[in-house]
């Protein structure tokens, strides 16, 4: 996608070849378009436990390993938040889509997206408007890493921009309040832990850990558990914030309320074991904001204790006409996205006419010059350099318009019958 309103892209559509190009075969069947695909797990269809088993079993390894095994995937990404997990695929033709799903454990519970409706959900997703808490940010930040790993063979790189592309739009407004997994955890906290500035134990310090400690400002007494490096002491006193390091886990719960696990790891990092043995001390209310889940939910086993996750977390919301004019502006960025990708995705049709054009052009000069008995070198160049000119000059009208076709059957056909012209001999021959 990055060709489209490019130097290079100027160029192949007045039919002259970008520097470096390889001239000697074409990198794709002419038959096959490319299509962009999007398979998605989310908890708005399954179970937090479905989504970590999804997480468990596809990590990059495995994802690589099924990239070099499927030849005809070109580039492949994925994309983990808190909430989901979006596996990409830029694929050659279209007719093995129906069956990726059925690939990867529990088929039936991914949501397939092809080309402008994986597009649109992307740039929704980037935007925030698809999360729990409508409209956070933090999400940007993961579509970028994201772009940073993708897999590919193709080369121009399109499932890559395109990622880069979504998580740049800017969303219009504000930050609003809700706008993020750590206001929601807190909303669900406050109408349980009442007044008198109860203890309240962050475990994480990173961007939710810190939002929530600072939205407990003035409501709850907040201690915060870092594993490595405590915050700065400017935040800490600022929000007065007490920060212990992990290793005192056990004597923080012993004289803590509420909990709110929000640290990045690939296990829990807390269980009924490590809770007082007194059940009249000892945390009543867990929040569990990380997936995988950072807290065993056999936590609460002693009466009265309650713990949400973010499955369980209820969702937030984006006043009504702030949410229809963010899809507004989003959606126009994504349709814009989707019409370059419509534009890139015949690309290995226009490779094929242009490669057709140069194996003619070298096998008709080269029956020339074979009558001609030996030339000058430079005549030899001056003639190649010549017919590489009327080739680009009678093939960027014919290319243009393949472009231009809409999708569809129809059009492919027509572009599969320019490349069977230009393959079959002249008369004669």
């Amino acid at each position: 996608m990055a060709l489209v309103g490019t130097p290079a892209a100027d160029a192949l559509g007045a039919g002259i070849d970008p520097v470096g190009w390889n001239r000697e075969a074409p990198e794709t069947d002419p038959v096959s378009r490319l299509t962009l695909l999007s398979l998605e797990r989310s908890l708005d269809r399954v179970g937090i436990e479905a989504l970590e088993g999804t997480i468990a079993t596809l990590p990059p390894t495995v994802v690589r390993d099924w990239f070099d095994g499927e030849p005809d995937l070109l580039e492949v990404g994925t994309l983990r938040t808190c909430q989901r997990f979006l596996l990409f695929a830029l694929l050659r033709g279209s007719d093995r889509v129906p069956g990726f799903r059925d690939r990867f454990p529990g088929g039936s519970d991914w949501t397939v997206r092809r080309d402008a409706d994986a597009v649109r959900h992307l740039y929704r997703v980037a935007a925030g408007l698809e999360s729990r808490a409508p409209g956070e940010r933090q999400i940007r930040d993961q579509v970028r890493a994201a772009a940073s790993n993708v897999l590919g063979r193709y080369p121009r790189p399109v499932l890559k921009e395109l990622l880069v592309r979504a998580a740049a739009v800017r969303v219009p407004g504000r930050p609003s309040e809700g706008t993020s997994v750590a206001d929601l955890a807190v909303a669900w906290l406050r109408g349980r832990i009442g007044e008198g500035e109860p203890r309240v134990l962050v475990i994480g310090v990173g961007t939710v850990g810190r939002r929530v400690a600072e939205r407990l400002f003035g409501v709850a007494r907040v201690t915060v558990l870092y594993r490595h490096r405590p915050p700065e002491a400017d935040w800490s006193a600022r929000w007065t914030v007490r920060a212990r390091p992990s290793t005192d886990l056990a004597e923080m719960l012993a004289e803590a309320d509420a909990v709110v696990a929000a640290a990045k790891t690939t296990g829990r990092i807390l269980s009924r074991a490590d809770l007082p043995d007194d059940p009249h001390r000892g945390p009543r209310w867990f929040v569990d904001l990380g997936v995988p889940r950072n807290i065993d939910p056999g936590v609460v086993g002693r009466p009265g204790s309650e713990i949400v996750d973010l499955g369980r977390l209820p969702r937030g919301t984006l006043p009504p006409e702030e949410l229809v004019e963010r899809l507004r502006d989003i959606d126009a960025a994504a349709e814009e996205a989707s019409a370059d990708l419509a534009r890139v995705s015949v690309e290995p049709w226009a490779d094929t006419v242009r490669h057709e054009g140069e194996r003619i052009r070298r096998e008709e000069l080269a029956r020339a010059l074979a009558h001609t008995g030996p030339i000058p070198e430079p005549v030899r160049i001056a003639l190649d350099r010549l017919s590489e000119r009327l080739v680009r000059r009678l093939l960027a009208g014919p290319t243009a318009e393949l472009r231009a076709l809409p999708a569809g059957p129809e059009a492919d056909w027509a572009r599969r019958r320019l490349v069977e012209m230009l393959r079959e001999p002249p008369p004669g021959t």
